[in-house]
Formats: structure tokens, sequence, C-alpha cells
């Protein structure tokens, strides 16, 4: 017989002392197609169990020690633990004898005289559970693996909040050791590393909602699930942790590169601005210098000459005053925040043959960063103007006060329109997205994402409506921002 045909029949170890038991045992289970190896003391039976045979039936009454007392062994090794065992006794046929041999860790008790087929019947039967036991521990030992190769950290909570289980990548982001995760709390942990207590954190942001939370030098987006069976019920819940630290660093990269992109752009309107009083100068200097006629006439180029002086120091203080950048948030009049936006681009939006139809009803303080917010409103300005294309067209810019119909929060909403040609409705869902761009390669995809994250850092949310046909063809851009309040 080859070796593969040897190892494919369950091997059973015998341990008995008396020849004729283990001559009916032997050739019953043989016929069973089982091979048989035998031992007839205690002592022999521990040693040829390190073999690791699929069963073991073991007697209890032996010479050198009792059944119960090789069974107790046989359970305390780990290379022998798994091994079912199937005590047989002719002599020890009580129930308490039989309580005495399982709670010693047998699998299963006979008493003597056994019957060919229950015989067998039993040691498939035990067989059948240890493939079983041996099926459910891969899995297990699978799914374990699975778990803690996830990119993400994965905490199973119960009812209570209490850490059940954590995978390796958890413990590793956090720096934690199996010991600090299982069987705890999950409120200190939370606390200790995000400074934010758990209970607030589900308030905030249950039911699914991510949000992302720094720690130490490192950013992470959490998101709690719960684990439901009854509607009525809550079984527990899991929390996924993902590092997003590389993420955050990259969206910091093209906010600043959008800022470059703004202040170039912002550049090419200041030079168009000055350049027209700088040329007026020139020339009223150049008829000064040159004129044969009286003083007076002299003295009045003189004067238009420091007028457009004037005009370019106005123009001086306005870029100062946009590119102002305040650390924190401060109250200032909505309305004075867009004028100085609309003044800096009305000279570019004349020349490129906008008729521009403004409204400002919005005098009411907001609680901003100025020059974040003339970001935004410098941005969907440009892109009107894009949209609006060389041929000219209709840019109208309006702010009010007035009320979240969402939210009932009191507020200001700038509303920027144009005459363009409108976008198609599905784009609209993604003009938010970075990277995602109508205008081909001119576009960096990055200003309405950018634009979009400031204003919801501030409070606030932008809506968009657009049309590629008829009368009122064009796209609208409202923002609104919630009042200041002391």
């Amino acid at each position: 017989m080859s070796n593969t045909g040897r190892s494919s029949r369950k091997r059973i170890l015998i341990i008995d002392d008396q020849e004729p038991t283990r001559y009916v045992f032997r050739h019953s289970l043989s016929r069973a197609g089982f091979d048989i190896e035998e031992a007839v003391n205690g002592s022999e039976g521990l040693t040829m169990a390190l073999s690791e045979p699929d069963l073991i039936i073991c007697d209890v009454n032996l010479p050198d020690m009792l059944g119960y007392d090789v069974c107790r062994r046989l359970k305390s090794n780990p290379v022998t633990l798994s091994i079912p065992v199937l005590q047989i006794s002719a002599s020890f046929v009580s129930d308490e004898s039989k309580v005495q041999a399982l709670e010693g860790g047998a699998d299963s008790y006979l008493t003597q005289p056994v019957e060919p087929t229950v015989l067998i019947a039993q040691v498939n039967s035990l067989l059948r559970l240890r493939r079983a036991e041996s099926i459910a521990n891969l899995s297990a030992r699978q799914w374990q693996t699975t778990f803690d190769s996830l990119s993400d950290g994965v905490v199973l909570l119960n009812s209570d909040h209490v850490i059940v289980r954590t995978n390796r990548t958890f413990r590793d982001l956090l720096g934690l050791a199996p010991s600090d995760t299982d069987g705890r709390p999950l409120a200190g942990i939370f606390h200790e590393k995000f400074g934010l207590s758990f209970d607030e954190f589900r308030h905030q942001h249950g039911g699914g909602i991510p949000v992302e939370l720094p720690c130490a030098n490192r950013w992470f987006r959490l998101r709690q699930n719960v684990i439901e069976s009854d509607p009525q019920d809550e079984d527990g819940s899991v929390l996924l942790i993902t590092d997003i630290t590389a993420h955050r660093k990259l969206q910091e990269t093209l906010k600043f590169n959008e800022r470059l992109a703004a202040t170039g752009r912002l550049a090419h309107v200041i030079a168009h601005e000055i350049n027209n009083p700088l040329e007026a100068m020139s020339n009223l200097l150049f008829l000064a210098e040159h004129s044969s006629a009286d003083s007076s006439e002299t003295h009045g180029y003189v004067e238009q000459a420091s007028t457009e002086l004037l005009r370019i120091s106005q123009i001086t203080k306005q870029v100062l005053a946009y590119h102002r950048e305040s650390r924190d948030p401060m109250a200032t009049r909505a309305d004075e925040v867009l004028d100085n936006v609309l003044t800096m681009y009305r000279s570019h939006i004349m020349g490129n043959k906008v008729v521009l139809e403004t409204r400002m009803k919005c005098s009411s303080e907001i609680f901003v960063r100025p020059g974040e917010l003339r970001q935004v409103f410098g941005n969907v300005i440009a892109n009107a103007l894009d949209a609006i294309g060389p041929n000219g067209g209709t840019l109208r810019i309006r702010c009010f006060n007035t009320t979240d119909q969402r939210t009932k929060q009191k507020g200001v909403r700038f509303v920027f329109s144009d005459s363009g040609s409108g976008m198609p409705e599905e784009m609209v869902p993604n003009i938010f997205d970075a990277f995602f761009t109508t205008k081909g390669a001119e576009g960096s995809g990055v200003g309405l994402w950018l634009s979009m994250d400031l204003v919801a850092k501030h409070g606030g949310h932008i809506q968009v409506r657009t049309r590629t046909t008829g009368p009122y063809r064009g796209t609208l851009f409202a923002i609104f921002l919630p009042r200041h309040t002391q």
C-alpha cells in the first residue's frame, strides 16, 4: 500500500491491558477501515499518544494508573489536547464513574460489553466532532487573520460600549496592547487619544456619520455603526478608524496651491487696475512738462495726476485688505466683504463686456475669516466670468438677510448668477469633488472643492442651480453663512 493510502486511514490508539479486549476492538475497527495501534498500560499509552493518533480508546482500570489520570494528562498536554478520548470500562459502570471520566476530559464513556456496531458508531461520531472542531478552528484562524489584515482599525463593542475585540491595525494605529483594549470600556481610551468624550462623539456623529479627529501628530477618520438584530434593541456596534494623515497633508498642499493660483489671478486683475491710472499719470505729467500754456493749465494736469495717484493708493489698500489673513474668525459686515471683492474685480468684469447687477441688503455681521471668504467669492466670480465667455453677458450678485429653511438659523445668503451656458444636471453632484472640472485642461478642479470646505468650516453651505436652455440659462450659486451672535 502507498504512503498516500496509509495516511488517508484514521489511526486509533487502544490503551488496555487485556489482550482479549484489544483483539475484539482491533478486529472490529480494522474491518471498519481504521489503522490500530496498541498500548498495554497508561505510561506506554501516553508516550504513543505523542504521535498524535486521530482517536484514543482508553480503559479505566489500567495496571499502572487509572484511565482518568491518563485522560487528564492527555488533555493537559498541548500536543494531545485536541485528540478525542473514548473511555471504556467493565468495572466502573456507575453514573459517578461516568461523571468522573467526563469531568476529567473524556469526550465519551462506554461500559463493557460494547457491541461492535455501537463502538464503531461512537468512534465515527467523535471523529466527526473532531473534524467539525478542526474546521471551526481553521475558520476562526482565517477570520482572525483577515480581521488583523484589514487596513482600517476595527473595534467590536457590546451594548455597554465595552470592547469585545480589536484588530491589530487598531492597536498599532493608537499604540495599544491587547491588554489595553479587550474587556475595557472604550470611553477611557477614546478620551485619552482624541480628547473627546465617547458619549459626545456618539451624540454628534452617530448613525455612521464619519468624523475626522487628530491624535498626536496624526489624523484619523472615525465612523460608528450600530449592530441591530431587533430595531428596538441595540446589540452592540462597530467602530472603524482610518489613518488619513497623508490625505490631510495632500489636502493642505492642494489648498496652498489653490491660494497661490488665486493670488496669480488677482495679480492679473491688479495689473489691469493699476495700468490705466499709471498710463494716465504718465500722459498728464508729459503734458505738464511740455505745456507752453500758463501755469493754471499745468496746475490742472498735476491735479489730475494726483487724482490718478490717489486711485492707485486706494487700489493698493484694497489689495492689502484683500490679502490680510486673520488667524481667528472675527465679526465682519457681510456687505463689506462682498464689496471689497467686487471692487477688485469690477474693472475686470466691465472689460469682459459683462454687465454687473448688484443688490446688497446684508449689513448683518457674520463671524468669519475674511481672507478665506474673499477667496470663496473671488473663485465663484472667476468661474462665472469663465462661464459667460468672451462675448459678454450678465452677472447678477445679491446678498440679503434670511433664515435657513432647513436649520431655521438666521444668516446671510450670497447669490451669484450668470448668463453663461450652464452645466448638464448630471455634473452638478460632482462639481465640489476634488479634481473634477468642467473646463477640461484649463481647470484644476480644486477651486470649488476648496470653496465648499471653507464655507462648511464657517458653518455654512452652498447650493447650486443650473439650466442649459431657455431665457434663464446659466448657473446660480447660493452661499449661506450664519449670522454672528454675541
